[in-house]
């Protein structure tokens, strides 16, 4: 059966090696969108829960209390360093950028904080929750920052961006489907004559499916190899360029898709090419 497929794929050679870089195309926009997933969840899982902590002081703290606190929070097993800011330090913070209205505003606009850098073991949103919660009910304690807008913005767009994933891949999915439906059919066609003859000597309704169904399954399987190949040589193309501009700035390296998902989009490319095939028997070899 294999030979034959392989003497079916050789017959229309043209026509494959089309419907070959077809299933590439369709399934290298869905394995991109894929990549942007891994990488996106990636900077989720680094950005997705802070890693800061502010604490905004009380007016009328004394400086003995200021320091008996942030000893007291250095030492919570979440925290990595506890550092005092205080308000004149906030403003000249602000006002680094030049702008003169924030330099000659009063100091008491700028609330006194102490900035918490949680150690990396703590870096869950569950953690950080449990630092403020008791943080908070420190009487000199006015409010404390979290952060957590920024992490439940990052996680919508992951969200969103799944469910757009998911769109693209059942687009992809469906073209595949009816490119190697297409593809098989055309060989069916051709190949007509031969099919009658294997009828006529007592050929069993396997035998006669068999090299089309693998036919399926290679241009299946062959358009995902190619479309995980184009992937890999974007991404070595573009990794670099990333990790000169941005990856040093946001402290981010891009992460190219597991062997698992890529093994899984070749198999499961050859799966959809056989389903596909399996259809267009049904209906060819029906009429």
């Amino acid at each position: 059966m294999f030979e034959r497929a392989l003497k079916g794929l050789r017959q229309q050679l043209g026509t494959q090696m089309m419907s070959v870089a077809t299933v590439a195309l369709a399934l290298f926009c869905m394995a991109g969108a894929l990549l942007m997933l891994e990488n996106a969840g990636a900077m989720v899982r680094r950005w997705g829960a802070p890693v800061k902590v502010t604490v905004f002081l009380a007016e009328g703290a004394t400086v003995e209390q200021v320091d008996s606190l942030r000893r007291a929070l250095a030492g919570l097993p979440e925290v990595e360093e506890a550092r005092y800011v205080s308000s004149a330090e906030a403003r000249q913070a602000l006002s680094t950028g030049g702008d003169q209205a924030v330099a000659s505003a009063p100091v008491e606009l700028f609330p006194a904080t102490i900035e918490l850098r949680l150690a990396p073991s703590a870096v869950t949103a569950e953690r950080v929750a449990s630092v403020a919660l008791r943080v908070r009910r420190i009487p000199m304690v006015s409010e404390v920052e979290t952060y957590r807008g920024f992490t439940e913005r990052l996680r919508g767009l992951l969200v969103g961006g799944r469910a757009a994933a998911g769109v693209i891949a059942l687009g992809v999915l469906l073209c595949v489907f009816a490119v190697v439906s297409n593809t098989v059919r055309m060989s069916l066609a051709a190949r007509l004559r031969e099919i009658e003859v294997l009828r006529l000597v007592g050929a069993t309704r396997s035998y006669i499916r068999g090299p089309f169904l693998i036919e399926g399954a290679m241009l299946g399987g062959a358009g995902a190899l190619v479309a995980v190949i184009m992937l890999g040589v974007v991404f070595m193309t573009l990794r670099t360029q990333f990790e000169l501009s941005l990856g040093a700035m946001i402290g981010l390296r891009p992460v190219f898709l597991p062997w698992r998902v890529l093994a899984s989009l070749v198999v499961g490319g050859s799966m959809l090419g056989a389903l596909g095939s399996a259809a267009a028997l049904r209906r060819g070899l029906q009429s």
